[in-house]
């Protein structure tokens, strides 16, 4: 294979070698470089670990359209799976409740999401909910319980509780029982020392 190259053409190959960072780009300005100075494709294909079949097409590339034709195009990627419309019904099921769609549970997560949004026409995984719940600026945070019918009398309850309780506790100790916490048990304490403000010893 034959290339000729001018001076102007030579010093930009040059350059876009010397400067480039992307691998595959490189590989094309470096082919064609090394088909200008003589060397076999096949020897080109093996020095750069790419095949034979590339080296043919980068040249004829060069020949149609010059370094613009070597140049990297744009890597859109695949479309999304979950679009606008289904961000829009995503967020609509997180702002509902999901016990109002047949589940048991109070909170949404990410196994129970899919079954709606296939409701909807979107067949996603989790891995993709997950994604896009983090692309929308959802954190995952432990749900915290609340009393949902607070007893309006609990606080008067807890109080006269704790009244009887140290009521007890002043007659025990009068009466010189005291029960031990640690085992459940109750026997005879010991009254000396219990003078002097020192505390019975169990």
């Amino acid at each position: 294979m034959e290339l000729t190259l001018t001076s102007v053409q030579q010093s930009a190959l040059a350059s876009a070698v010397a400067s480039e960072p992307r691998t595959r780009c490189w590989k094309r300005y470096q082919a064609v470089l090394l088909v200008a100075a003589g060397l076999e494709p096949r020897l080109i294909a093996r020095t750069l670990r790419c095949h034979v079949a590339s080296v043919y097409g980068w040249v004829a590339t060069w020949r149609r359209e010059g370094m613009a034709g070597l140049a990297e195009g744009p890597h859109p990627g695949a479309a999304r799976r979950v679009d606008e419309a289904g961000e829009a019904v995503l967020g609509t099921l997180l702002e509902s409740d999901p016990q109002t769609h047949g589940h048991q549970a109070t909170g949404w997560t990410v196994p129970l999401l899919p079954t709606e949004l296939r409701h909807a026409g979107y067949e996603v995984s989790g891995r993709t909910i997950r994604r896009t719940l983090h692309r929308l600026g959802y954190r995952w945070k432990r749900p915290q319980y609340v009393l949902g019918r607070p007893d309006p009398a609990y606080a008067a309850k807890k109080g006269g509780g704790s009244r009887w309780r140290r009521a007890c506790w002043r007659r025990a100790a009068r009466s010189g029982w005291l029960m031990r916490r640690r085992c459940g048990s109750s026997r005879r304490c010991a009254r000396d020392g219990a003078s002097g403000g020192n505390r019975p010893r169990c």
